[in-house]
């Protein structure tokens, strides 16, 4: 005998569940009597230990771990080395699925050989690829990919006896991922009405925050660093996960680091904790907000609020979200194991269709269905969305720039499909191929969004005028892009080639006229970036705050393989906060540790920025911010042009009283730079980071 099964697969720990013989959502516990695996991974013994064990080697500091490799999936960027073997995040997550498959077939007796795996709604069309990738090499065969808020709302469906239809926020913040969803719940149906996430944001984050104070602490009263060395952060990082736990039972917690001979105690109080993860939690409320607008709702036409995953255990959150709800959220659902109860609803569903066999037998109200009771119920109804939209790269109407032309809209009912034309010149068969670059994203710049690869489509049939050929976009069931084109005169189908995505993309930025003369040229070997941050006294308070969440947004987009990022404040005084590095928690501590005051020396923080960017083995930036004008602006002027001359390109972001006629005169090209109003830094940063990690074409003037 063969079952199936629903897995929650996630960032930080994956559960496994099945349907029992009265055909309810069970989980199934692992070989531990546990019902949760950590998706932890450890390569010193043979085979590799998962779970429990393996987290038991991480919290002692063993360096052949492998943890937190979900937000990679998809990644070819993304690449550990164990013994003679190189892992990326999908070989990973395909041995943690193993376990749970080997771990599922002891406790039940009978091969688990079908799945459905959960993913963040954020997920995008590789992401979800690898997912299916990573599920087959571990044996299963998938039979469908489904978002997690989805999965929880089908499983809190089912316990809702017969009350009444309703709508309801799914807010989903796990340890590595967040995603936030509008769903129509109906007799049991659930039909997904708009979703949003960040898969780079989750109980992860709340950690890290905890791990730079702790570090600070300990630099400033030892001299030691812990950010500095390997094993001492892993130490920091075990102590910080245990106190965000801790704080989520008491007011305060006390911290203990034994770090080679010096041994601290620090106390962290739950209102500390809740301070310095405000802007964690303003993130989460702007894809909130993101989603109610897309699904045209307000709070007040909410019926409720559902919890998911186990960061939602902080009460933080609990609080953040009444207050955004003005009600306190549903409770009554295990937030750990919820997502997979619904897998495996979903799971049971998709047997049911495909054998063709009576469906399976749920618990729907107070309609027992089993022997002697009443006629099975009808298996309930899935209807999800995704929350990218699928597109082309295009010339504008006036042929000026490339676009992101949307094909298929965000937060539309899967499957969906829609087709795009293009008016394609054979030269008399001298070209028979079509390339159509694919994307996902809102913005109308291409460079903004994840060009998901290289359709090439062979076999034009040859004319003197142009053809017509239909391109016909689809996301199926499972979220994933399939890509199709006819030529319409012959109604023939055209053959199919997906290519790699080039490295350099940065010819987008450029006129379509002059892609020719950018051909060829690739991206920097390496990147050194120094950001300049105004701390005067105009900047306390809220735009300090501000700017803090833009910085921690730029490095999140920085790819640190190529990147070396450096922070200096100024205002009376100029500080090198610090050097360039690709250590991207010192970078964190060091905007943490920013404070405002004074007046603003902006002369000398160029002048210092130029000695850091000294060095000509790597494409070099200043990317500077500033919130009014400087004590001495020519001089300014002077340094920026200074460092223009040493081939350093200077973007200037300003914001409140700044002029915007100054910061041309400071920046590079009139696209280097940005006047930001408040509420728009965290955007503008995140432009310039993708941009700078493009190439940086796009800020340069154009020849």
């Amino acid at each position: 005998m063969a079952t199936f099964v629903g897995i929650d697969l996630g960032t930080t720990n994956s559960v496994v569940a099945h349907r029992d013989r009265h055909g309810r959502p069970e989980v199934i516990p692992n070989r531990e009597g546990a019902n949760i695996t950590p998706s932890v991974v450890y390569f010193g013994t043979e085979p590799p230990a998962v779970g429990h064990e393996a987290k038991e080697y991480a919290r002692l500091g063993d360096s052949e771990i492998a943890s937190f490799f979900k937000p990679h999936m998809g990644s070819a960027l993304y690449q550990l080395q164990f013994g003679d073997r190189t892992y990326d995040a999908t070989d990973l997550s395909a041995i943690v699925l193993k376990r749970l498959k080997e771990d599922a077939e002891a406790a039940l007796g009978e091969e688990a050989d079908r799945a459905v795996i959960t993913v963040p709604a954020y997920f995008g069309d590789a992401q979800r690829k690898a997912t299916i990738e990573a599920g087959e090499a571990a044996g299963f065969r998938v039979l469908r990919i489904v978002n997690e808020p989805t999965a929880a709302t089908l499983a809190y469906g089912l316990n809702r006896g017969d009350a009444p239809d309703e709508t309801v926020l799914i807010y989903d913040l796990g340890g590595g991922t967040f995603d936030v969803t509008v769903a129509r719940i109906a007799h049991g149906d659930v039909a997904v009405l708009s979703t949003a996430g960040d898969h780079d944001l989750g109980g992860k984050n709340w950690d890290d925050r905890i791990a730079t104070f702790l570090s600070d602490r300990f630099a400033a009263e030892t001299g030691f660093d812990p950010l500095d060395d390997p094993v001492a952060l892993n130490e920091v990082l075990v102590r910080s996960e245990q106190a965000k736990w801790a704080l989520s039972e008491r007011a305060a917690t006390r911290i203990t680091l034994q770090l080679g001979a010096e041994r601290k105690t620090f106390e962290l109080s739950r209102a500390e904790f809740e301070a310095m993860t405000a802007p964690l939690m303003d993130r989460t409320r702007r894809l909130t907000e993101e989603a109610l607008g897309e699904a045209n709702l307000d709070w007040r036409r909410l019926d409720g609020v559902l919890l998911v995953g186990g960061s939602t255990r902080m009460p933080m959150v609990r609080s953040y979200v009444a207050g955004m709800a003005g009600k306190p959220p549903r409770t009554g659902v295990n937030v750990d194991e919820v997502v997979a109860l619904g897998a495996a609803v979903q799971a049971a569903i998709e047997v049911g269709e495909s054998i063709g066999d009576a469906l399976p037998r749920f618990t729907l109200g107070a309609v027992a269905v089993g022997k002697g009771a009443h006629a099975p119920a009808a298996a309930p109804r899935v209807t999800d969305v995704m929350s990218h939209s699928l597109g082309t790269i295009a010339v504008s109407a006036d042929g000026s720039a490339y676009q992101n032309d949307i094909v298929i809209r965000r937060n539309l009912p899967i499957p969906a499909r829609n087709t795009k034309t293009y008016l394609h010149a054979t030269h008399g068969g001298a070209n028979s191929r079509l390339e159509v670059y694919l994307t996902q994203g809102e913005s109308e710049s291409p460079l903004d969004c994840t060009i998901l690869g290289k359709y090439v489509f062979d076999g034009i049939s040859p004319t003197d005028a142009e053809v017509m050929v239909d391109v016909g976009l689809s996301y199926d069931a499972n979220g994933v892009v399939q890509v199709s084109a006819t030529q319409r005169d012959t109604g023939h189908r055209l053959a199919l080639e997906v290519e790699p995505v080039p490295d350099d993309m940065t010819w987008l930025a450029l006129p379509p006229a002059a892609v020719a003369e950018a051909a060829g040229a690739g991206m920097p070997e390496r990147i050194r970036v120094i950001l300049l941050m105004d701390v005067s006294s105009s900047m306390i308070g809220g735009p300090l705050a501000e700017a803090q969440t833009a910085a921690r947004e730029f490095l999140d987009r920085c790819d640190f393989t190529t990147m070396e990022v450096g922070l200096i404040s100024f205002s009376s005084m100029v500080a090198l906060q610090c050097a360039a590095t690709s250590n991207v928690r010192r970078l964190y501590a060091a905007v943490g540790r920013l404070e405002a005051e004074g007046s603003t020396n902006l002369t000398d923080a160029l002048e210092m920025a130029r000695g850091q960017l000294a060095a000509t083995d790597a494409r070099r930036y200043i990317v500077m911010l500033t919130d009014g004008f400087p004590d001495a602006p020519e001089s300014a002027v002077e340094q920026a042009l200074a460092a223009r001359q040493q081939g350093i390109e200077v973007v200037a972001i300003g914001t409140g009283d700044a002029d915007r006629e100054y910061l041309g005169r400071l920046a590079s090209s009139e696209r280097a730079s940005i006047f930001a109003r408040s509420g728009e830094l965290v955007q503008a940063f995140g432009h310039i980071a993708r941009m700078i990690a493009e190439g940086g074409r796009g800020l340069r003037v154009l020849s």
